[in-house]
């Protein structure tokens, strides 16, 4: 890789940095504001009969399925940010060739190139 090449290459995972850590703020407060919207309930009534309150049963279940995906999305944050600081962002785990610079603008969190990732899928 050119010297050139090399300091684009590194513009731009600047750029991504920024994005990834945006990107994990975000999820931060949505996870705080998820957490103190439901953090003080009282989840005592949910032994009693399951169809007395299976709309509220239901919620329940919703707001922990989010809550889990959003705590995810921000491990996967806090991962390519670690990645980003230890030198070793934008590098396949499978095969240690570059992540190509598009796939990590799409996918910021990605770890395997394209080839390494669709060889997974056979």
């Amino acid at each position: 890789m050119t010297e050139t090449s090399t300091s684009t290459r590194e513009r731009e995972l600047d750029g991504i940095r920024m994005q990834v850590e945006g990107e994990r703020d975000r999820l931060q407060h949505e996870l705080d504001q998820l957490r103190s919207d439901g953090g003080g309930r009282d989840d005592a009534h949910f032994h009693e009969h399951p169809t007395d309150h299976a709309g509220e049963m239901e919620e329940h279940d919703r707001q922990l399925a989010i809550r889990e995906n959003l705590d995810q999305m921000f491990s996967q944050c806090q991962d390519a940010l670690g990645r980003l600081e230890r030198g070793e962002y934008g590098i396949c785990r499978s095969c240690g060739q570059e992540i190509d610079i598009e796939r990590l603008k799409a996918l910021p969190y990605a770890t395997k190139c394209i080839p390494c990732k669709e060889a997974r899928r056979d």
